[in-house]
C-alpha cells in the first residue's frame, strides 16, 4: 500500500474531509485533533467500512459518503482494523492462533482424525443397530456398563464370551418409556418368572437343545447361516444329537428344528404365560416378543439384557471394533508425545505475554490452564490471570471472564488488560500474514507515562511490519511529537487538523519540536514571527536569567497595557534577541523606530484575513492583541489606576468590582479574554498545545469585539 486516498462526507459529524497519504517511505501518520474535531468519527467511519457498512449521519439525516481508496481501488474491508481508546473484545480466536503449532496440529489431526472417522463409522454402524441416537451411543455405552474410558473399555472386550445372538433387537424399542413402565408392573414379572422356570425345564428335557448352551433361537440362527451360506448345496450332511438319520437339505433341518420346538413353544402353560404378556399394549413391544419369543426369559433380568443385547451388536461389528482398536493403540503414544510437546513448547502467545510483562505494569500475570489442547487446536483458550500478594504470598487465579466482575483493577490497570487484547489480536493477524491498516484512536488516552511510552514502542514495533499501516488519532500533543520522535511517523507524515469553511483540513505539521528554535528564529524578517517569538525569548530568559532581568520585564511590558509598553521600539528587539543569541540574523523589513505595540495590532489586522488552518503564529499574534485591548479598556474605565505587576486576571477583578451590573456584557467579553488568552500567551517550546486547540475563526471573532470596546 503506497497511496491510502480518502473522501468523506457527512460520516458522524464530519462534513467534509479529502485527504491522501503517502505510506510509500513511512507506513505510519499520525493526526493532532483536538477533541471534537474529527477523531471519533474518523475511527467510527473506518469501523462501518470494516463490518461491510456504510456511515451514518445521525443529527441532521444528511445523505453519508465514503470512499475509501488503497493505490487506486477500494479497500477491502478486512484490511482494516480499528483500535480505539477504550473497548471490550474477544481475543479467543487471535489466542488460539498464537498458540497453535501449526506442525504438531497437522500431524495430531492426521492421527487423530483417522481414529475420530473410524470411531463416527463404528458409532453409525450401533446406532443402525441399536436404534440409540448417534450422539448418546458412546455415552449411553459407558452409562449401562459402568465405564468413563470408550476406547479403553472397547479394547476389553471379550469376544470369546459374548455371541450375536440378539443383533436383530434394537434396543431402543425394548428399552422404551412405555415398555420399562409396562414390565415394572408386579404381575408382568410374575409371569415373565413363571414363563422363564418352564421354559429352563423344558430345556433340560429336550433332546437337542441345552440351557445356557444352544436354545432354539442359536439353532434358528444356524439354519439360517447354512441355507445362506449353501452347506447343503455343497452336499454336505449333519446329524444331530442322538440321531442316526443324516440331514441332507434345509428343509429337513428346519423340520427337525419345529418338531423339537414346539415341545418347548408349543407348551400349554407357556402359551398361556406368553399369551397375556402379548396383550401389553406397546404395540411394537408385542410384535417383538410374537417375533422374537425367546427373548421372554431375558426380560427377568433387564440390566443383563442390556449387555447382552450391546454385546450382540458388538460381536456383529468385531471386525471394526478391532480395527479401530489397532488404531488406536498405534496412534496413542504418538498423540500422547506431542501433547507433552506442545504444552513444553514456547509459543507466539507467550512471545506476547512476556512483551506485555516487560513493558507494561500490571498486578498480575497471565496464564492458559489447557495450553496443550489449544496448542493443538483441540479447545478454546482458558486464559487466567495470577494474582500475588508479596507481602503473604497469597495467590488468587481469576478467569478472563470473571475479572471485571471481580472489581479488582483500577481504570489504568484495565486499560494495560485492554491492550494486552489488542497484542493478541494484533500479533495474530501478523502470524498470518495479513496486510492491516490500523486506525488508532487516542489509545494512550488516560495511561501514565510509564505506560504511555510503553504503547508508543508497541507502536513502533507494528510500523516496522511491512503488511502494517497505521493512522494514529491523538488530542495529546506530547503523545503526538513523541511518534515523530520515536521515528513511528516521519515528519513529513504528520498532520495538524482545523476546521474550515470547506470542512475538515489537515495541514502537515511544521515545528512540532519547536517552532521558535526549527521556523520562527530562522525567519525573524517576517514580522509575524518576529512578534510570536517574543514568548519563547521571554521563556529563555526567565530560566537563565530570572523575572528581575531588565530584558525580561521588557518584553513581560510588551504583552501587557503599560505605560513603558507605549515606549518599547523594534530596535529593543534587536537588542534583546542578538544579546540572547550571539550572531542571530535580526535582518528585519521593519524600521527600527517602530513602536512593538503597533506592529503587533497591524500585524493582528493582517491575521483576520489569513486562511484558516493550523497558523501558530497567527494564533498567538491575535491572542497578544485580544488581551492588549482588553487591559488597554479596562484601563480606561477603571477609577482605581493603581498599577498591577502584569496581571489581567487582578485588573479584570478591579473592572468587574466597579462596573458589575452595569457593564455585564463587556464583563462578559472581558472573562472570555481572560480565560483564553492566558493559556496562548504564556506560550513556551515544551507546552503550546492550548492554542493549537483554537481555531482561527474563534480568535478573529474575539478579537473584533474586543475591538468594539475601544
Amino acid at each position: 500500500m503506497d497511496k491510502l486516498s480518502i473522501k468523506l462526507e457527512n460520516c458522524f459529524g464530519i462534513e467534509k474531509l479529502e485527504q491522501e497519504f503517502d505510506f510509500s517511505k513511512c507506513r505510519a501518520v499520525a493526526i493532532y485533533a483536538p477533541n471534537g474535531m474529527m477523531k471519533t468519527s474518523f475511527a467510527k467511519t473506518f469501523e462501518a467500512k470494516s463490518l461491510n457498512k456504510e456511515p451514518s449521519e445521525n443529527l441532521y439525516n444528511k445523505i453519508p459518503f465514503a470512499e475509501i481508496m488503497t493505490d487506486g481501488n477500494l479497500i477491502d474491508m478486512n484490511e482494516i482494523v480499528v483500535i480505539n481508546s477504550f473497548a471490550t473484545i474477544n481475543t479467543d480466536k487471535s489466542v488460539s492462533t498464537l498458540l497453535v503449532d501449526e506442525n504438531s496440529k497437522i500431524e495430531y489431526d492426521e492421527i487423530f482424525t483417522d481414529i475420530s472417522k473410524q470411531k463416527t463409522s463404528l458409532i453409525a454402524k450401533l446406532n443402525k443397530l441399536s436404534g440409540i441416537k448417534q450422539t448418546d451411543i458412546e455415552q449411553t455405552i459407558l452409562s449401562d456398563f459402568n465405564d468413563i474410558d470408550f476406547f479403553k473399555f472397547l479394547s476389553e472386550i471379550d469376544f470369546e464370551n459374548i455371541e450375536d445372538e440378539f443383533s436383530d433387537i434394537k434396543l431402543n424399542e425394548v428399552f422404551e418409556t412405555d415398555v420399562l413402565a409396562f414390565l415394572k408392573k408386579p404381575d408382568v414379572i410374575n409371569n415373565i418368572n413363571i414363563y422363564t422356570e418352564k421354559y429352563n425345564q423344558l430345556l433340560e428335557t429336550s433332546k437337542y437343545f441345552k440351557k445356557g448352551i444352544f436354545n432354539p433361537s442359536k439353532a434358528d440362527s444356524i439354519a439360517k447361516i447354512l441355507s445362506k451360506e449353501n452347506f447343503f448345496k455343497a452336499n454336505h450332511k449333519i446329524r444331530l444329537h442322538g440321531d442316526d438319520d443324516e440331514i441332507v437339505d434345509d428343509e429337513a433341518f428346519k423340520n427337525k428344528l419345529s418338531e423339537e420346538r414346539k415341545d418347548i413353544l408349543g407348551n400349554h402353560e407357556l402359551i398361556k404365560i406368553e399369551n397375556e404378556i402379548k396383550k401389553a399394549s406397546v404395540i411394537r413391544f408385542r410384535e417383538i416378543l410374537e417375533e422374537f419369543e425367546l427373548i421372554i426369559p431375558e426380560l427377568n433380568d433387564l440390566v443383563l439384557f442390556k449387555k447382552k443385547l450391546w454385546g450382540s451388536y458388538f460381536t456383529k461389528e468385531k471386525a471394526f471394533i478391532e480395527e479401530l482398536i489397532l488404531k488406536f493403540s498405534d496412534g496413542k503414544q504418538r498423540l500422547g508425545e506431542i501433547e507433552e510437546l506442545a504444552n513444553s513448547q514456547r509459543t507466539s502467545w507467550e512471545d506476547v505475554i512476556g512483551k506485555f510483562e516487560e513493558r507494561f505494569f500490571v498486578p498480575f500475570k497471565a496464564t492458559i490452564t489447557n495450553k496443550s489442547s489449544v496448542v493443538l487446536g483441540k479447545s478454546a483458550p482458558t486464559i487466567v490471570f495470577l494474582f500475588e500478594d508479596l507481602n503473604t504470598d497469597k495467590k488468587r487465579e481469576i478467569k478472563k471472564e470473571d475479572i471485571e466482575g471481580v472489581n479488582v483493577l483500577s481504570q489504568g490497570e484495565k486499560r494495560a488488560l485492554y491492550i494486552l487484547n489488542l497484542m493478541f489480536n494484533i500479533e495474530a493477524r501478523k502470524k498470518e500474514n495479513k496486510k492491516t491498516l490500523f486506525i488508532i484512536d487516542d489509545i494512550a488516552d488516560s495511561f501514565d507515562y510509564k505506560n504511555k511510552y510503553a504503547i508508543i514502542q508497541y507502536l513502533k514495533d507494528i510500523s516496522e511490519e511491512p503488511l502494517f499501516y497505521q493512522i494514529i488519532l491523538t488530542h495529546n500533543f506530547d503523545f503526538f511529537r513523541s511518534v515523530e520522535n520515536r521515528n513511528i511517523a516521519s515528519y513529513k507524515n504528520l498532520f495538524l487538523t482545523y476546521k474550515s469553511v470547506d470542512g475538515i483540513k489537515l495541514d502537515q505539521a511544521k515545528g512540532i519540536k519547536n517552532p521558535f528554535i526549527n521556523d520562527w528564529k530562522e525567519n525573524l524578517n517576517n514580522p509575524k514571527k518576529l512578534i510570536a517569538s517574543i514568548t519563547f525569548v521571554r521563556n529563555i530568559i526567565e530560566y537563565t536569567k530570572g523575572e528581575d532581568d531588565n530584558d525580561y520585564l521588557t518584553l513581560t511590558y510588551i504583552l501587557h497595557w503599560r505605560i513603558e509598553s507605549q515606549t518599547i521600539y523594534v530596535s529593543n528587539l534587536k537588542y534583546i534577541f542578538e544579546n540572547i543569541f550571539p550572531g542571530i540574523n535580526f535582518n528585519t523589513d521593519l524600521d527600527l523606530t517602530d513602536k512593538v505595540v503597533d506592529v503587533i495590532f497591524n500585524e493582528a489586522e493582517n491575521c483576520l484575513v489569513a486562511a484558516e488552518g493550523i497558523n501558530l503564529e497567527n494564533k498567538l499574534i491575535l491572542s497578544i492583541a485580544i488581551r492588549l485591548y482588553a487591559e488597554k479598556y479596562m484601563w480606561s474605565r477603571v477609577s482605581n489606576q493603581e498599577v498591577i505587576n502584569g496581571s489581567t486576571g487582578k485588573l479584570f477583578a478591579r473592572f468587574k468590582k466597579e462596573f458589575k451590573g452595569i457593564l455585564d456584557n463587556e464583563i462578559n467579553i472581558l472573562d472570555e479574554v481572560n480565560l483564553i488568552t492566558p493559556e496562548n500567551i504564556h506560550l513556551n517550546s515544551f507546552m503550546f498545545e492550548p492554542i493549537l486547540d483554537l481555531s482561527d475563526l474563534h480568535l478573529k471573532n474575539l478579537y473584533n469585539r474586543i475591538k468594539t470596546l475601544q
